[in-house]
């Protein structure tokens, strides 16, 4: 009997030992029924039961081996079951049990991780420490512990146990702890470089290439990160992550790649969103507002709860001029979350732009008073306060602009501020605008440069020699070039603010730029400028993201430019520009705002929309009409015929939104009169 009970429990921990659960099991029932106290039986039939995942059973079979014989070997096994089971106070104690009869460097590792599903740090960094006590070299508990430090944000320590790790066995696990460590800091590049000793590890990882990628990007090392995106892709052709940053990357240079990259996606996931919306922010930033819509639309038949498509939506329909359909959109996106200050924000300027001003005030208002940090919002109603000529509100909000991140960064506490002291101070005065905003402003620089030490003007390359010849005692830089010593630097547009400058007190509206008489006398001997007809220069089109409202369909200027009295001059700069027989394309002469100054010196009269174009000029002295949508930039006010700016500018605006009859008739009879 004894011999065959024996043969039995041979055979069924073989069984056991090859996986064959259910002839093992078969097997250890029969045995129990024969010696139901039988201690060794009852252990293996309760990690065979903790092998199937049958752990009420394994608990019910340890519990009986543990009254029969005190083991620190059958409470490690109880304790394991009672963890896997979820009964973590269970398992500890009987971990504790445990440590009673054997101080073991694995119990203790197990005791760390046990107090680790109850998020108990100190108790989890003490037994691993325990461990390490008993076993130096317990690679498991060393691993965890500097996990444990990493998580408790300990990274001094997490960084120490770690490299401490690599002495015990170099695995690629440790190597991407140490990288999440110095990402932690801040130290990016190091983290890649730890990512890249990981991969060396474990070349077969797509992960690892995606998180080294991510970390390239970071340091705006796009080259590398495009790599391991690529390697990532290669490991695991469905990995939507690496095809979605890899199109953050393209899309700076290479759209059209960036719309592959996402195409690809959404063939592994048709409705992911994030790639969705990546998409149709893509098309948008293309102007491409038909297939950013199309796009969105579509999303909606599966995903009609995300208040983001809406709110993209807002944004194209606010791009086409269908301001009715992105006041709808955007409502439609607040419904989920009425919170949102980005959404209030995208309703008051939706608002705004169909005329309902004091409603897109008020909703600003709101989002400023809870929360002065949202900088579009406090700027924008600084805008509003200055169309109304409320100067003192308008330019208290409209000088937080310079709160951006990034313009802080680089002065940093030399930035400009209300009351700051400038008298005998060397000022940096910084371009931190448009070009037309420079071109209007370049009017106080000789009011500022009274009031400092030292003037230094740092711009846009297009804009040097145009202001160098006709501001030469100032010294006037790229922002490409390291400025001179400096003790304040100003944001350019922040100059009316600073010298108390208001809308009866606007200097040289009758002119104050000239052009270079050299390039304007080339100009004049150009064939295209031998005409007895008035020349003018017209500018119709600008920067769609920018110029949202302004822009004149070709087709609306056909009757203009058939005018006989007149010739007409294009200053657009598009890749493709309209063609008109009675309209000529100089854009080949124009490079810099010197050359633009000089062809304007040549026309009798200009045509603009609201652009750099009609600041050059206007503070040029060029009677000038410029052509306005019913809701204008701060900048003219709510004037509709002349402005404070310039006395040679007459303006021409729209009396409904979107609609540009009123204002090109009268441009004709304007025109026709010349």
């Amino acid at each position: 009997m004894s011999l065959m009970y024996n043969e039995l429990a041979d055979k069924a921990y073989s069984l056991h030992t090859n996986k064959q659960y259910a002839e093992a099991e078969k097997i250890y029932s029969k045995l129990l029924k024969i010696k139901p106290e039988d201690v060794n039986i009852l252990n293996l039939y309760g990690l065979l039961c903790i092998a199937k995942s049958n752990y009420k059973m394994a608990i019910n079979l340890l519990t009986k081996a543990m009254v029969l014989k005190k083991s620190a070997y059958i409470a490690t096994n109880l304790a394991k079951a009672y963890y896997l089971n979820g009964e973590i106070d269970r398992a500890i104690k009987m971990y504790n049990q445990a440590l009673l009869y054997e101080k073991n460097d694995d119990i203790y590792f197990s005791l760390g991780l046990a107090y680790k599903k109850l998020n108990k740090y100190d108790e989890v960094i003490k037994n691993y420490h325990m461990a390490l006590n008993i076993n130096p070299d317990n690679y498991k508990a060393m691993y965890n512990l500097a996990l444990a430090y990493k998580e408790v944000k300990d990274i001094d320590n997490a960084v120490m146990y770690g490299e401490l790790c690599i002495k015990i066995k170099d695995e690629a696990d440790i190597h991407t702890l140490l990288a999440g460590c110095c990402e932690d800091r801040g130290l990016y590049e190091l983290a890649a470089q730890e990512m890249e000793k990981a991969i060396k590890l474990k070349p077969d990882n797509h992960l690892f290439y995606y998180n080294c990628a991510v970390l390239y990007s970071k340091i705006n090392n796009n080259e590398k990160a495009k790599e391991n995106y690529l390697k990532a892709i290669i490991l695991n052709k469905n990995h939507i992550d690496s095809y979605l940053n890899l199109s953050y990357i393209y899309k700076e240079t290479d759209k059209l790649s960036a719309v592959e990259c996402l195409k690809k996606a959404l063939e592994i996931n048709p409705k992911a969103i994030n790639v969705n919306l990546a998409l149709a922010q893509l098309y948008r930033d293309m102007y491409d507002n038909k297939k950013s819509i199309e796009l969105l639309e579509n999303m909606l038949a599966f995903c009609d709860e995300e208040p983001e498509i809406y709110s993209l939506l807002s944004t194209n329909y606010m791009d086409t001029g269908e301001y009715d359909k992105a006041l709808e959109t955007i409502n439609k996106a607040l419904e989920f979350i009425p919170e949102s200050l980005n959404y209030l924000h995208g309703k008051a300027i939706a608002l705004k732009y169909m005329g309902h001003t004091d409603e897109a005030k008020s909703i600003l208002e709101e989002i400023v008073r809870k929360d002065l940090n949202q900088t579009q919002s406090v700027v924008t109603l600084g805008m509003m306060y200055l169309q109304n000529k409320e100067f003192d509100k308008g330019w208290k909000l409209y000088s937080q602009r310079s709160n951006d991140t990034k313009f802080k960064n680089i002065f940093k506490d030399k930035v400009w501020k209300k009351g700051t002291d400038i008298k005998n101070k060397r000022l940096l005065l910084f371009s931190d605008c448009g070009l037309g905003d420079t071109i209007m402003y370049a009017r106080y620089f000789k009011q500022l440069s009274n009031e400092v030490k030292t003037l230094q003007i740092q711009t846009d390359k297009v804009l040097l020699s145009m202001l160098k010849d006709n501001f030469n005692d100032y010294n006037i830089i790229p922002k490409s070039q390291l400025p001179d010593e400096y003790d304040v630097v100003m944001p350019l547009m922040d100059i009316q603010y600073a010298l108390n400058s208001n809308f009866d007190s606007i200097p040289y509206s009758e002119g104050y730029l000239k052009a270079n008489i050299v390039l304007a006398s080339n100009i004049s001997d150009l064939d295209i400028m031998q005409t007895d007809k008035k020349k003018v220069g017209i500018f119709y089109r600008g920067n769609r993201k920018i110029f949202k409202n302004r822009e004149i369909k070709f087709e609306l200027l056909k009757d203009i430019l058939s005018l006989e009295n007149c010739v007409f001059y294009s200053f657009q700069m598009d890749e493709v520009v309209e063609n008109h027989p009675n309209m000529f394309n100089i854009k080949e002469h124009m490079k810099f705002y010197a050359d633009t100054a000089a062809i304007i010196e040549n026309m009798d009269v200009m045509v603009t929309i609201d652009s750099s174009i009609v600041h050059m000029s206007g503070a040029m002295g060029k009677k000038t009409f410029l052509l306005l949508p019913e809701t204008a930039e701060w900048r003219w006010f709510n004037d509709d015929k002349t402005t404070p700016w310039y006395k040679s500018v007459t303006i021409l605006k729209q009396n409904k939104a979107s609609d540009w009859s009123k204002p090109l008739e009268r441009l004709k009879k304007e025109l026709i009169k010349l």
